[in-house]
């Protein structure tokens, strides 16, 4: 059966609804999340199986090797002429080598620790690493204070960021000269990150000793020493029901008690309840909203016991845990409030 959320979600100035009641199913929702959560992984890693399988894919002319055998099948002495030409696909190891992750998210994260254990040195270089994040990393892993350390001291580098107007071409001439000879480069974030031209040239010139990539482009294809991947990153059975989960499971969160997960324009918030009833505030990153927002809960008599604020550039939300029961004209004077964009009461 549907069941309503209690709470009202209280538009901006320029709505005309008046307030906007959602249902979900959420007894058949939390049954199958709870079935599912117990059978499979989370999503990131999906992809972080593929970026190991980068990283050795980029060492040892795997493709180049099973492509070439396929030439093989009319041969009369095979064994042969794959003891004799074995050698051509050689490639190093990945122990003792020196790996560069750029990105520190619940990917990268991943990445850098199994690359410690199958006997890397691993730089992390991540300016926005948050505490979770932190806490999930190992020890072992040096922490990179700027690109540059990456790329002076990295023999394999790895890529785990978004595409901003900041990192769209950030792998580009300027970038390969400050690496070493024979570098090997992953990238299985986004294809604009790397300036191709230069990168083609990179390549030529051994500065660049491999390009992994799983978003080819028809600019890169059959070009040496790259092995374009068809974006098979979240391409597995499990990744799919994962993702689908993953969004039931934030909807609910939110739903239930207005905490925020892997939103694009907000922060992530999570917070535990403390009372029986919540405000949650969507508002501009500005200067005084806080104390403008509980202001207006304190003049009514009603107690905050919890409040919780964080910001994600243009944007923040305000989570209060309140003892007692806001009335509407007390929710309507918070969006009065300049720069608050919606009021939700649960």
């Amino acid at each position: 059966s549907l069941h309503y959320i209690t709470g009202i979600i209280y538009p901006n100035r320029c709505d005309n609804e008046a307030y906007v009641s959602l249902r979900v199913d959420l007894t058949a929702m939390n049954a199958y999340l709870s079935e599912k959560n117990k059978e499979e992984t989370e999503f990131p890693y999906t992809m972080f199986h593929l970026v190991v399988a980068g990283l050795l894919l980029a060492s040892r002319r795997i493709t180049d090797g099973v492509e070439w055998c396929k030439t093989l099948a009319a041969e009369p002495d095979m064994e042969k002429l794959v003891e004799k030409n074995k050698s051509r696909f050689a490639g190093p190891e990945l122990s003792g080598k020196t790996l560069g992750v750029i990105g520190l998210g619940a990917i990268g994260i991943l990445v850098a620790n199994a690359a410690h254990s199958l006997g890397m040195e691993v730089y992390g270089y991540d300016p926005y690493l948050s505490v979770d994040a932190a806490w999930g990393l190992s020890r072992s892993i040096i922490h990179a204070t700027s690109l540059d350390q990456i790329y002076a001291n990295c023999d394999y580098i790895t890529v785990h960021v978004p595409l901003t107007p900041d990192t769209k071409g950030m792998f580009n001439a300027a970038a390969f000269a400050a690496m070493p000879d024979g570098v090997r480069i992953l990238n299985f974030s986004r294809a604009d990150l790397v300036n191709i031209p230069d990168m083609k040239e990179a390549l030529a010139s051994g500065k660049v000793a491999a390009y992994v990539v799983d978003f080819p482009t028809e600019d890169i294809l059959g070009v040496e020493n790259v092995i374009a991947i068809p974006h098979l990153g979240a391409s597995t059975p499990e990744s799919e029901d994962n993702c689908a989960v993953m969004a039931a499971d934030e909807l609910i969160a939110f739903l239930e008690d207005g905490n925020i997960v892997n939103s694009v324009n907000f922060p992530t918030v999570e917070v535990p309840r403390t009372t029986e009833r919540r405000i949650c505030v969507l508002h501009k990153n500005v200067p005084n909203m806080l104390s403008q927002i509980s202001g207006v809960v304190s003049a009514t008599g009603i107690n905050i016991e919890t409040m919780v604020n964080k910001s994600k550039k243009d944007n923040a939300y305000t989570v209060l845990d309140v003892e007692g029961d806001p009335d509407e004209a007390a929710l309507e004077k918070i969006l009065a409030i300049d720069g608050v964009i919606r009021v939700r009461k649960i």
